[in-house]
């Protein structure tokens, strides 16, 4: 089959488009014909090495853990998807990925794929969608009535949680250049800061919960500051020392999202019933998943970038 893989770490130019072998699967997985594959940062910073110490990968490694498709073969041990049915999942990024013609994958794991999304589309949701549900409900425990900051709101996962916070009942902060702010206006957000000229220091205080969807520039722990004592504050990718959030009282995680077939099934309702949108900023075909990763490291886009797997 066609796919997109790496034999040593480096950069995007160390992205092979080329032949590999067809993965075959085990009485309890499913294999998925792949029409979409999301690309998120997770990719790029496996590409470079981000898990080379965890010894959890071999090569030659097929990148990208976000998958939309049809079911096309299945163990003997599944019951809960259906040969031909259109599903999508985020796979563990322990085992082979994505940007691939097939994918073969534990059932428990996948969920149909929302019905109102074409199949493409459907890519661009779980993996960042699955991040900012959990971040939410589970990590910052948000609630109706509360406020919450969310850095990078324009980004792949803050575009979800603007949404997702909505639903949930909140009132929404968020945090991107001023190009974005009718982009997050639209999404729904309360209350918008431009953090090119602003500070969010300056502008909020005493808030319930911050979703750090952004690394660098110490903004998890400035966020500890503006959160009510108790409240929550969590980052997706920076982790910070435990005794200054003990010192303030706030709680801080460094949250790791996990693949969830309830979650996406969750997630698709609300996609369905018109509540979350789902914004793409390119569709690239798999032979150009380089340029994908390229753009997603500039941290430009706005919405989710995908690749179209039609070989």
């Amino acid at each position: 089959m066609k796919a997109v893989y790496l034999e040593e770490y480096g950069s995007a130019q160390n992205l092979t488009f080329g032949d590999i072998a067809k993965p075959t699967i085990t009485p309890n997985q499913v294999l998925i014909k792949v029409q979409g594959a999301g690309v998120n940062p997770v990719d790029w910073m496996v590409r470079e090495g981000f898990l080379r110490a965890s010894g959890q990968h071999e090569m030659p490694l097929i990148v990208g853990w976000d998958a939309a498709g049809q079911v096309v073969e299945k163990g003997n041990n599944v019951s809960n998807l259906k040969l031909g049915e259109q599903v999508y999942v985020y796979a563990p990024i322990s085992e082979q990925g994505a940007y691939a013609e097939y994918l073969a994958v534990d059932s428990d794991l996948v969920a149909s794929a929302p019905k109102s999304l074409d199949i493409v589309t459907a890519a661009a949701v779980p993996l960042a969608a699955t991040t900012a549900w959990q971040a939410l409900v589970e990590g910052c425990q948000l609630k109706a009535g509360q406020r919450v900051l969310i850095h990078n709101a324009s980004g792949g996962v803050g575009s979800f949680a603007v949404q997702i916070a909505k639903a949930l009942g909140a009132y929404v902060i968020g945090t991107a250049s001023a190009s974005n702010k009718a982009y997050l206006t639209a999404l729904g957000v309360d209350q918008f800061i431009d953090y090119q000229t602003q500070r969010f220091e300056d502008e909020v205080d005493e808030l319930d919960a911050v979703l750090v969807a952004v690394g660098g520039d110490g903004i998890a722990e400035r966020s500890l500051e503006v959160v009510r004592k108790g409240g929550n504050v969590v980052s997706l990718l920076d982790d910070i020392e435990s005794a200054l959030p003990l010192q303030l009282a706030v709680n801080f995680q460094r949250w790791w999202v996990s693949p969830n077939a309830r979650d996406l099934q969750r997630i698709a309702a609300l996609i369905d019933d018109g509540v979350i949108k789902v914004n793409i900023d390119k569709v690239f075909p798999l032979s150009k998943a380089a340029q994908a990763q390229e753009l997603s490291q500039s941290k430009r886009a706005r919405g989710k970038i995908v690749l179209e797997v039609s070989l």
